[in-house]
Parts: C-alpha cells; sequence; structure tokens
C-alpha cells in the first residue's frame, strides 16, 4: 500500500510540475530586456507599434546575444505578440 501511495505521489508530480513552471514566450526575454542589458520592454513597445514590426527590429539586431532569439521566428512572433498586448 505505501509503495502505490508512493508510486501515486511520483505519477502527480511527474506530471504537475512541468505544467506550473511553464512561463510566457516573452518571460525569457525580460532576463536581459531589464533596461540595463538590453532594451526595457517598455521602451520595445513605445519603439514598436505592431507585433511584426517588433519581429522585423529583432530580426535586424545585431548583438550576438539576439542570434539564438533570431533563429527561432515562431518564437519571436509569439513574444512579440504578447508583449504588444
Amino acid at each position: 500500500m505505501k509503495k502505490l501511495l508512493l508510486a501515486m505521489t511520483t505519477l502527480a508530480l511527474v506530471t504537475l510540475i512541468p505544467a506550473v513552471s511553464m512561463a510566457g514566450d516573452s518571460d525569457t526575454c525580460k532576463g536581459c530586456h531589464n533596461g540595463s542589458v538590453a532594451p526595457s520592454i517598455d521602451t520595445l513597445k513605445g519603439k514598436y507599434k505592431t507585433a511584426d514590426e517588433l519581429v522585423a527590429g529583432a530580426k535586424n539586431v545585431q548583438n550576438p546575444m539576439m542570434k539564438a532569439a533570431q533563429a527561432d521566428e515562431a518564437k519571436l512572433k509569439a513574444a512579440a505578440a504578447e508583449i504588444m498586448k
């Protein structure tokens, strides 16, 4: 009985923990886009009027720290849509 309870608890934790820890797409941007490393999210909102403009701007940045983000256009579009809400 104890083994069954332990197994059920472990299964519940393994199933639920990833769902709790999922962040929004723009949350991954906030680490650098805080105003000191890169322009803040609020600055980006003021500079770009649409999500498409923000994606185009992100793709045109020459900063090597943006290379990983520039490679995933779907993630850029999702983050831009979330930022421009």
